[in-house]
């Protein structure tokens, strides 16, 4: 019985991850968390503090919503994505050259597979039953 129930739990997983930007809402959000993570611990000789610190959480927490958006709302994954690829250049000048590159490169790359998704078709009655399209 515990085997029927966690096979449901991942096909639902499956399916609502196979209707919506999955990959592209991980990979800002975790782009966004990388700027503010590396604006608050800093890296020990070097100390991300004034505008470049701040810039780095207000960029950082923008890109983590516009993760959220592509994951809750995908139809609005084109203005995620257009909103994440600007602040991803923008986090190149305004946060330490985005996080290190490394947030810049996560929230670049999520922000292109927001705008380049598409949404599967839906299944009507005649595909289900095997009917010509």
């Amino acid at each position: 019985m515990t085997a029927v129930v966690s096979d449901r739990g991942v096909g639902r997983w499956r399916l609502w991850c196979g209707h919506r930007p999955f990959m592209a809402g991980l990979l800002l959000g975790l782009g966004g968390l990388e700027l503010i993570t590396v604006s608050w611990a800093g890296l020990g000789f070097l100390q991300f503090t004034g505008t470049a610190g701040a810039f780095s959480w207000i960029l950082g927490a923008t890109l983590v919503a516009a993760g959220a958006t592509t994951w809750w709302n995908p139809a609005l994954r084109h203005f995620a994505g257009v909103l994440a690829g600007v602040l991803s250049l923008v986090s190149l000048i305004a946060a330490n050259l985005g996080g290190l590159l490394l947030g810049f490169l996560l929230t670049a790359v999520g922000s292109a597979l927001a705008l380049a998704w598409v949404s599967p078709p839906a299944i009507t009655d005649t595909d289900a039953e095997g009917g010509v399209n």
